[in-house]
């Protein structure tokens, strides 16, 4: 298949003198005007300098005068899985440059317990998916703009549809087998399945190059197949969201 990069845009505002920084979003979810200048731009990164924009569909807004720099890889990271999430935690405790620092270390345990609660028995989560949690490995990244980098996947697993269905002829072959036939010889190969990616949510606590801390949810485990699984997607996020809250909130009630 063709690779594609779609930009959507509101309308085109006379110049870009409006106080407004540009915003950048998976998807069509943005309303709002966008300024000559910043729609070129947005533009000439997406289809020459930002790989994330391959195979997505954008959206963006805002202005851009002329003179003022933007930091156009951390605008084009949302693309990536495409992002779900993103909540700022204020700024860290070492220095900017150091991986070591108290607080990414304390947020980043917490969102592995957090993780851990959608793993087993899932009373009181509100998934109806069974999911397996795993760390994530994906490392810091330079290009992002994130010096460290850890997670937690919660992905989605495979229930009694779908892929989990023998194929008509599997069916047939192994009722013969079953009632004996002596026409069918039995494969030496157990009869197996693909496994599929069924798609799940991978959380991301990143220490940035401006000495910030973030937590990022985003899709993943996908494939072109993959059906999105919104409603749980929509209950972790939402988890996700409050959880960080009540930690931003402990942490000031404490400081």
């Amino acid at each position: 298949p063709l690779d594609y990069t779609i930009v959507k845009f509101g309308d085109i505002a006379s110049s870009d003198d409006k106080d407004a920084s540009i915003d950048i979003r998976p998807g069509d979810v943005l309303d709002g005007e966008i300024g000559p200048n910043a729609a070129a731009n947005v533009l000439l990164q997406a289809l020459a300098y930002q790989p994330y924009a391959r195979n997505s569909t954008l959206c963006s807004t805002g202005s851009l005068p002329e003179g003022e720099t933007v930091e156009w890889n951390d605008k084009f990271v949302c693309l990536s899985g495409p992002e779900l999430l993103r909540v700022d935690v204020g700024p860290g405790i070492s220095s900017d440059d150091a991986i070591l620092d108290p607080k990414y270390e304390q947020i980043s345990q917490y969102v592995q317990e957090w993780a851990a609660t959608f793993e087993g028995d899932r009373k009181g989560t509100g998934l109806t998916t069974p999911v397996l949690v795993r760390k994530s490995r994906k490392p810091s990244s330079k290009f992002d703009g994130v010096v460290a980098r850890s997670g937690m996947r919660i992905l989605f697993q495979t229930t009694n549809t779908g892929d989990r269905y023998k194929s008509a002829s599997e069916e047939k072959l192994e009722e013969k087998e079953r009632s004996g036939g002596g026409t069918v010889k039995k494969s030496s190969k157990p009869l197996t399945t693909k496994s599929s990616k069924e798609g799940g949510v991978e959380v991301l606590v990143e220490k940035t190059t401006d000495g910030s801390i973030r937590v990022r949810a985003r899709r993943c485990n996908l494939d072109h197949k993959t059906i999105v699984k919104e409603m749980s997607e929509g209950v972790i996020v939402k988890s996700l969201s409050r959880a960080i809250d009540a930690w931003v909130k402990a942490k000031g009630a404490l400081s």
